[in-house]
């Protein structure tokens, strides 16, 4: 329980999931983890959701980014995944929370490729393990 609580705050239930069984920890009846069996000790337990740990942070939901930044969600997404926006993941459901970009935040820029403005490095995921690298 305490190892879980420690995970929830840098991984979603599925990543936790994949931690657990990779370091060979078994759920009570014996079986590998799965993001269903996570989620159950989460609540059994009463621990925050990965959701309320990042909200409590201050971290933004996309509709609150696209209402500060003025712009659709679709560009917030595309923001994000250009490395415009610094988000991270809250569930294996591809949402997401975003960081507040602060006094300077990011702009149109008519004319200019996303792909050279990123503000964040790149993430690859391998696995459960995530790393980080410039482009």
């Amino acid at each position: 329980m305490n190892e879980i609580d420690g995970l929830l705050d840098h991984y979603t239930e599925l990543e936790i999931a994949g931690i657990l069984n990779e370091r060979g920890v078994r759920s009570g009846d014996g079986k590998a983890f799965n993001s269903r069996a996570v989620a159950r000790v989460r609540s059994k337990y009463q621990l925050k959701s990965r959701y309320d740990r990042l909200r409590e942070k201050g971290l933004l939901t996309i509709e609150e980014m696209s209402d500060r930044l003025k712009l659709t969600p679709v560009w917030v997404r595309a923001w994000r995944d250009h490395g415009l926006l610094q988000a991270y993941p809250v569930s294996d459901k591809n949402l997401f929370l975003y960081e507040d970009p602060g006094p300077d935040p990011p702009c149109k820029a008519q004319g200019t490729k996303l792909s050279g403005r990123r503000r964040f490095p790149e993430k690859v995921v391998h696995g459960s393990q995530e790393v980080q690298y410039e482009a």
